[in-house]
C-alpha cells in the first residue's frame, strides 16, 4: 500500500521539528551497528540548535522535510558550492542527508526525497549528483544503486571520535 508522500521546504522556526527527527533518524540508522558512545558524540556535535539553524540559513544548502499523513516521516539536505562538504567535485550537487524514520521505510519516502534532489540539482544546472555513505550501509547502497549512483571514491567520516570509511557514491544527470 502507497501512501502520499509530500516534500517542502524546512523553516527556520520547525527548529526543534528538525532536531527531533535528526536525532531520530541517525539513532535509528546507526545505533544497531556503531558504539552509542559515538552516536551521541556525533549527535550532540551535528545536530545543535545553533548549527542547524546555520544550515538552515546558508544560500547554498537547502532542506526539506518528507511528510506522510502531515507526520514528518523523513527529511533531506542538499549542498553546492562552497556548502559541499568535500571538495572532490566542486561543480557537483551533494546530497548531504537523506533519511526516513524506520517504520516509514518502503512507503517510497526516500525515493520522493531522492527525486526532489535530483530535480533540485537539474533545475539548478548541475549535471552531477554526489553523495557518502557507510561502507556497512548496504541498505543504503542498494537504494543509491537502484537510482544510478555508482561508488567513485572514498572518504573519513568521524563518527564521534572514530573514523570510518565511507564510500563516496556519483551519479551524472
Amino acid at each position: 500500500m502507497s501512501q502520499k508522500v509530500s516534500i517542502r521546504p524546512i523553516q527556520t522556526d520547525e527548529i526543534d521539528q528538525l532536531i527531533k527527527i535528526s536525532k531520530q533518524c541517525f539513532h535509528q540508522t546507526f545505533d544497531p551497528w556503531r558504539a552509542l558512545e559515538d552516536v551521541n558524540t556525533y549527535i550532540q556535535r551535528a545536530y545543535t540548535r545553533e548549527k542547524l539553524l546555520s544550515e538552515l540559513k546558508t544560500t547554498t544548502s537547502k532542506m526539506f522535510f518528507a511528510f506522510v499523513d502531515n507526520q514528518i516521516v523523513g527529511y533531506l539536505k542538499v549542498n553546492w558550492d562552497s556548502s559541499q562538504t568535500e571538495n572532490n567535485w566542486p561543480e557537483a550537487f551533494e546530497i548531504q542527508r537523506i533519511y526516513v524514520l524506520k517504520q516509514f521505510q518502503g512507503l517510497h519516502v526516500g525515493s520522493a526525497l531522492m527525486h526532489k534532489a535530483i530535480s533540485m540539482a537539474k533545475e539548478e544546472h548541475f549535471h552531477r549528483v554526489w553523495l557518502g555513505v557507510w561502507e556497512h550501509n548496504d541498505k543504503a547502497q542498494k537504494f543509491y544503486h537502484y537510482f544510478g549512483f555508482k561508488i567513485e571514491d572514498e572518504h573519513t567520516f568521524m563518527m564521534g571520535d572514530t573514523a570510518q570509511r565511507d564510500l563516496m557514491m556519483v551519479k551524472d544527470i
